[in-house]
């Protein structure tokens, strides 16, 4: 059966680096969402609590209410309002001037602040009218967040957060936790303005800009079968792989039904080992390469893995089944 190693030592070393940089760990926020970035949401939340985090931040209230026992506040990033119940240690992101047409007396929310990313949030033209609402609802606001669309975009957006930020504190009568940094802020010392950060994927070892990390997850696969392979053997479906030589060939049972990206048999793709490369089309649940070890580490570095597709760790990992069995190690 296959099976996801998590790396408890590698987690707390990584939260370790990024508490280095905020202020105190109550400026720390721990993103959750999608499972935890495909490492389990409640492996990690348990993590988190051992490490005296209090605040976390997931997708929606279906994922908050996995985690709703376990922290002082929850930051919930992309929630539909019309379905929002809230609790009392619920923060409900304000992606819209709309949002606020369903939230109720007492909600506690964080206004999304568009800085220059123009996916979602409050721009300086409805911050006003937004505050205004706020107040007319007697709702509780409590923070204040921006993100910034990539590296080289922080020095365009951080000049507007920084302006939107000063209008809250001067029009705002009680004190708010402003944050703007994600991992890649974080660790370029972005932050600060504020001293706090949102930890997403540094958290589980990668960052987009240069940071001292460690990978938490590993991926594994069991044996399922093995055989002799003879020259002009093909491997799998269509045909694409067909043997130059002798060997004995191994399938092993990951697919991409279990989150595996899609290999079609074109250039080269390697296990961890660097030396063993997939041969032919992966199948839904399995894929072939030479006869190994009963049990093989896919990857271990989701970056390196996520590079033969030309993609990022972000997708390599959130893709991932959850159902996959995890071992602590």
């Amino acid at each position: 059966m296959a099976f996801i190693k998590i790396n408890k030592d590698n987690y707390f070393y990584n939260l370790n680096e990024c508490l280095k940089r905020v202020k105190d760990i109550n400026k720390l926020i721990i993103i959750l969402k999608d499972n935890a970035y495909g490492h389990d949401i409640n492996i990690i939340s348990d993590f988190a609590l051992e490490f005296n985090v209090t605040y976390a931040a997931v997708k929606n209230q279906e994922e908050a209410q996995k985690i709703k026992d376990k922290f002082k506040n929850i930051l919930i990033l992309s929630q539909i309002p019309k379905y929002y119940e809230a609790k009392d240690n619920y923060v409900l992101a304000i992606n819209d001037i709309n949002y606020l047409n369903y939230v109720k007396k007492g909600d506690k929310i964080a206004l999304k602040l568009d800085s220059g990313m123009h996916r979602s949030g409050i721009n300086t033209h409805n911050l006003e009218d937004v505050l205004k609402l706020i107040k007319d609802k007697n709702l509780k606001l409590v923070s204040a967040f921006t993100h910034y669309s990539s590296p080289n975009n922080i020095k365009f957006q951080k000049p507007n957060y920084i302006k939107m930020k000063e209008y809250l504190e001067q029009n705002y009568d009680e004190e708010l936790f402003f944050h703007s940094a994600n991992s890649s802020t974080l660790f370029l010392g972005e932050n600060d303005i504020d001293g706090a950060a949102r930890v997403g994927l540094a958290q589980f070892g990668y960052c987009d800009v240069k940071a001292n990390l460690k990978p938490v997850l590993s991926l594994w696969a069991e044996k399922i079968s093995s055989r002799k392979i003879h020259k002009n053997d093909s491997i799998g479906y269509d045909e694409v792989f067909v043997s130059d030589d002798e060997f004995v060939a191994a399938n092993y049972d990951l697919g991409y039904a279990d989150g595996l990206l899609y290999y079609k048999g074109e250039g080269e793709v390697y296990l961890a080992d660097d030396k063993s490369k997939i041969l032919g089309k992966i199948s839904m649940d399995s894929f072939s390469t030479y006869d190994l070890e009963d049990e093989v580490c896919v990857f271990d570095d989701a970056l390196k893995y996520a590079n033969y597709f030309n993609t990022n760790p972000y997708e390599a990992l959130v893709r991932l089944n959850p159902n996959i069995k995890k071992i602590i190690v």
